[in-house]
C-alpha cells in the first residue's frame, strides 16, 4: 500500500469524518446507539485490493482510517448465498446448509432446480445476526441481500427483485429516481443501473429511518468478471464505479447525522478467476447412462462454476463410490468427494440436508462446469471468470475493511474466516450472538 492514502478528493470527508467523531452524544446527556453499515461488493478478491493503483479511493481512505484484512477466507461452496448467510450467521454451510444461490429443488426426482424465491425460513437453517438485533429491539435494513426473503425481522428492505408497492420503492419513485415500469423489468437494464438503485434505496433508507444495522449488497463486478474474467480494466472500472457507490452511502450516513456512531464493514463473498475451458458432466451422465430414469441409481447434476453437485436417486455407498470412481480422473475434474469427504471442509451431508450431494465435483485449474448434455465432455471457451472452487485458493479470497466509530486504525491485519463477521457485528451493536463457529475481531475493535 502506498503512503499517500489520504488522497485527493477525499481531504473534505477525512475532515468531516474527524470532526463528527470528536462530537458525542453524552456531551448532550444522551447515548447514541452504535449502528453498523455492511456493504458487501460481490465477488472483490483479496489480491484485488492490494493493487497500489486501484481507482477506489473511498476504500483506500477507509483502510487508512480503520484495519483491514490481508485476506478474508470465505467458506465452501465459494458463492455468493454461501458466504453471505455465513458472513450474518457465524457458522458455515454445514450448519446454515445453504449450498446454492438458492433452495434446490426437485433434485433427486428430476432436473433439479434452484428456488431464488424460497423465505429465510424454509432456506436458512440457523438464525442470523439480523434476528439477534431485531429480538435485541433495534431496526434493521436490507438491500439487495440474499438468503433473506420474507425475513420476518427486517424492519425496511429493497429487495433483489424490488416490490413497486413496497414503501422505499415508493420513496424512490415519488423522488423520480425510477419508474414503477423500471421496478416492474427489474432485470431488464445493466447490472450497473441496478446497483445505483439499490445503492439510492439503502440512502434512502438511512436518511428517513436511521437503521441500526444495515445490510447492502453490490453485483456489478461479480457480473462483468463472468463475461470478461478476472483481473483486467473492466473489472478495475467496474470497482471505480462501485467506490463511488460506497462513498455515496458514506456521505448519506454523514447527512442523517449519524456519522460519529456508524462503523463501516466493506466485506466480498468471494473472489474470481479465469478460465478457458468447460466441463459438461451432463455428457458424462448421458453417455453413461445415468439419466435413464429406469436406472436404479438415477443421477442428476447442477453445476456452479468451479463445482458439480450430483443427486442420486436412492443413492447408497455403494452407487456413490461407483459413481466417483467413474468421474474422479475425468479431464478438468480436480475431485470428487463423497459426503464423508465432502464434510471435512465445511460442507453438509445428505443426513443433514437434502440441500446436500451424493456427490461433490471440483474443477480443475482454468475449467468450469458447465450445462449441456451433448457434444464433448470438455469445450473451449473464451475467457470468463468464475468461483466454486476449494476456499483454500488464493484467488477466492475476499475482503474486509472496517472502519469508523468503535474501530481502530490498525492498518492491515492478518487473515481470518468470514464467519467472524456476525460475531464482530454483535459486538459492535452491543447485542448477544452466541453459539456460532466465528469470534470477534476483538483486536481491531475499541
Amino acid at each position: 500500500m502506498r503512503s499517500n492514502l489520504s488522497l485527493a478528493g477525499l481531504t473534505t470527508t477525512a475532515i468531516a469524518f474527524a470532526g463528527l467523531a470528536c462530537f458525542s452524544g453524552h456531551a448532550q446527556g444522551t447515548v447514541r446507539k452504535p449502528k453498523v453499515v455492511v456493504i458487501s461488493l460481490d465477488a472483490f478478491g483479496a489480491e484485488t485490493l492490494h493493487d497500489p493503483y486501484l481507482p477506489a479511493p473511498t476504500l483506500h481512505w477507509l483502510m487508512k482510517t480503520g484495519s483491514y484484512a490481508t485476506a478474508m477466507r470465505p467458506i465452501n461452496p465459494t458463492v455468493t448465498w454461501p458466504n453471505h448467510t455465513a458472513m450474518i450467521s457465524g457458522v458455515n454451510a454445514s450448519q446454515h446448509h445453504v449450498v446454492v444461490n438458492g433452495l434446490i429443488v426437485n433434485q433427486r426426482t428430476g432436473k433439479p432446480g434452484v428456488d431464488a424465491n424460497a423465505p429465510k425460513s424454509k432456506l436458512v437453517a440457523v438464525s442470523t445476526v439480523y434476528d439477534a438485533a431485531h429480538d435485541s429491539g433495534l431496526t434493521s435494513a436490507e438491500v439487495d441481500w440474499v438468503a433473506i426473503t420474507n425475513a420476518e425481522s427486517i424492519d425496511w428492505r429493497f429487495s433483489e427483485r424490488p416490490n413497486p408497492d413496497g414503501p422505499i420503492e415508493q420513496d424512490l419513485i415519488e423522488q423520480g429516481l425510477v419508474s414503477r415500469d423500471e421496478l416492474a423489468h427489474f432485470g431488464k437494464p445493466s447490472q450497473a443501473w441496478r446497483d445505483r438503485l439499490y445503492t439510492r434505496a439503502a440512502v434512502d433508507i438511512i436518511q428517513k429511518h436511521h437503521p441500526d444495522l444495515l445490510l447492502l449488497h453490490l453485483l456489478a463486478l461479480d457480473g462483468i468478471e463472468h463475461k470478461t474474467g478476472f483481473g483486467n480494466d473492466s473489472g478495475r472500472n467496474t470497482i471505480a464505479f462501485l467506490d463511488d457507490r460506497v462513498k455515496e452511502v458514506v456521505d448519506a450516513v454523514r447527512e442523517a447525522g449519524d456519522m460519529d456512531r456508524t462503523t463501516f464493514l466493506i466485506v466480498s463473498d468471494h473472489g474470481q478467476q479465469s478460465v478457458h475451458k468447460q466441463v459438461h458432466v451432463g455428457v458424462f451422465l448421458r453417455q453413461a447412462g445415468l439419466e435413464d430414469a429406469n436406472s436404479p441409481n438415477t443421477t442428476f447434476g447442477l453445476h456452479d462454476g468451479g463445482f458439480a453437485l450430483l443427486y442420486q436417486k436412492n443413492a447408497t455407498a455403494a452407487s456413490t463410490a461407483a459413481l466417483k470412481k467413474l468421474l474422479e480422473d475425468k479431464p478438468g475434474v480436480r475431485a470428487a468427494l463423497t459426503p464423508e469427504e465432502a464434510a471435512k471442509d465445511g460442507w453438509p451431508t445428505p443426513a443433514q440436508t437434502d440441500q446436500a450431494p451424493d456427490l461433490l465435483l471440483y474443477a480443475a485449474d482454468d475449467y468450469a462446469f458447465a450445462p449441456g448434455d451433448t457434444g464433448e465432455f470438455v469445450t473451449e471457451t473464451k475467457e470468463i471468470g468464475t468461483h466454486g472452487y476449494p476456499n483454500t485458493n488464493p484467488l477466492m479470497q475476499s475482503i474486509f475493511i472496517a472502519s469508523g466509530a468503535g474501530v481502530q486504525a490498525k492498518g492491515q491485519i492478518q487473515a481470518f474466516p468470514n464467519v467472524d463477521v456476525a460475531p464482530t457485528i454483535a459486538q459492535l451493536l452491543h447485542i448477544h450472538f452466541y453459539e456460532v463457529d466465528g469470534k470477534a475481531l476483538s483486536a481491531i475493535l475499541k
